[in-house]
């Protein structure tokens, strides 16, 4: 357990799940000094839930104890996709009026994906000015990445779904997605490949982003995530990709793969800065 933590991020998630794991699958998650969250934070959230859950366990949850907090958590609309997977100590906060502040979409079959893309698509033509090029090449490799989670995101376990989300958020200094399952993870995806076979988690996971590796043997299948780094390091964005027991990541021209907390499947954060176009 996190005691006080004020923020659920990029930055602190590894801090988190290291904490909840000790605890699964009745993970004390303490929310109750929150300040910040952001779509990384969240999907990761809703991931230890439906884990929790299909473990005969749940979430128990120490809500914010200040209005900005709850207001927070209750604009996240995260609520809808913990249904019976939590117990907290109060009722959820009621969400204020207008749009949640984080676009959650649940992916299964493939549903929600394309207003999911379409969506951040518009977003970068109007406010990110990548170029109709940029846009079209990040707008594809997140149908790529979106789509992987049910065509091949599933697990050993057939009783267990991959279950995958995509968030998108959009602040006054950038532009937030994050993208996450907990499938088989880019070691299980290589590991249908006999040539893939032996590689560990951290392995796989640079052979998909920096070397655009593919369980596919026809050229031109695969390399989303490949093509999403390139796309960060001509931009300045910001990429995160953790898999397993290896996490990528990159701010700007440097990079970096090391060893995190195992956690199945994939997730994924983008980051884009408004500033530097500005």
């Amino acid at each position: 357990m996190i005691y006080g933590a004020d923020r659920l991020d990029v930055e602190s998630a590894e801090r988190s799940l290291a904490a909840w794991e000790e605890d699964f699958p009745r993970p004390l998650i303490d929310l109750s000094r929150l300040r910040h969250l952001d779509p990384f934070g969240a999907l990761v959230l809703v991931l230890e839930a439906r884990r929790a859950q299909e473990a005969g366990g749940f979430l128990r949850v120490l809500l914010p104890q200040g209005v900005e907090g709850r207001a927070l958590l209750a604009r996240s609309g995260i609520e809808r996709l913990l249904t019976g997977a939590y117990r907290a100590d109060g009722p959820w906060p009621e969400a204020p009026g207008g749009e949640a502040e984080i676009d959650l979409v649940e992916v299964k079959e493939e549903e929600g994906v394309g207003r999911l893309v379409d969506g951040l698509s518009e977003r970068l033509l109007d406010r990110f000015p990548l170029g109709e090029s940029g846009t079209r090449l990040l707008a594809q490799a997140m149908l790529e990445l979106l789509q992987n989670i049910p065509q091949h995101a599933s697990p050993e376990k057939a009783d267990v779904s991959p279950f995958g989300v995509g968030a998108l958020q959009e602040s006054e200094d950038h532009l937030h997605l994050a993208v996450a399952d907990k499938g088989v993870g880019l070691r299980g995806s290589l590991g249908t490949n006999p040539r893939f076979r032996e590689l560990d988690d951290s392995q796989a996971l640079e052979a998909a982003l920096v070397q655009g590796t593919s369980r596919f043997d026809r050229p031109g299948r695969g390399g989303a995530l490949r093509r999403i780094r390139e796309l960060m390091l001509r931009n300045a964005g910001r990429f995160f990709v953790r898999s397993g027991s290896g996490a990528l990541w990159q701010a700007d021209v440097e990079w970096v793969v090391s060893a995190v907390c195992p956690f199945p499947g994939v997730q994924v954060s983008i980051r884009l800065p408004r500033r530097l176009f500005e």
